[in-house]
């Protein structure tokens, strides 16, 4: 085992942050899509129009029932644009790096180079500079892929919905 540090590119670390993401997704795409249906079933409305969808009575409920009527496969609707999503992490991770490298901050040290502990207002203001930079990062990453996140979301929607018009009208979808 050598003791060389290993250097990762911007490039890595992007490669990095959408590989594991692309493995969440495998886990966890059913668990949104059923937590995405039962958000947009309205009992009420539901209840006025005749329509052939029953509204879920819980997570158990709705699993079973997307599996009854649309297959087991259906649980992974959206996953396309999830898996396209999983670049938000990646995107955020390189523009970190990049303001990091840029404002020349190093890896948090709580002495400073004379070797004495550095004082509490230094640390703050470090501190204070990543937060900036994570946030920054995050507003980027969100930016660029939010239009992902609508086209996932009217994938993953059920296909008979009751919506409320802009005019107050019940439509369904």
């Amino acid at each position: 085992i050598s003791s060389d540090q290993v250097t990762l590119t911007p490039l890595d670390n992007f490669v990095l942050a959408c590989a594991s993401g692309g493995v969440m997704v495998g886990l966890t795409n059913p668990i949104w899509l059923i937590k995405l249906r039962m958000q947009l079933q309205m009992k009420k409305a539901s209840q006025l129009v005749h329509t052939s969808a029953k509204p879920y009575n819980g997570m158990w409920d709705a699993a079973r029932t997307i599996v009854r009527e649309e297959g087991f496969l259906a649980l992974y609707k959206g996953s396309g644009p999830a898996l396209l999503l999983t670049s938000h992490g990646g995107v955020q991770f390189v523009v970190y790096e990049f303001l990091r490298k840029h404002f020349h901050y190093a890896k948090a040290k709580r002495e400073d180079p004379t070797g004495q502990n550095s004082s509490v207002m230094s640390r703050l203001e470090k501190s204070a500079g990543y937060l900036t930079m994570g946030a920054v990062a995050k507003i980027v990453a969100s930016t660029v892929t939010y239009p992902l996140q609508v086209v996932k979301a009217r994938l993953q929607q059920r296909s008979e919905i009751v919506e409320l018009t802009a005019e107050g009208e019940v439509r369904v979808v």
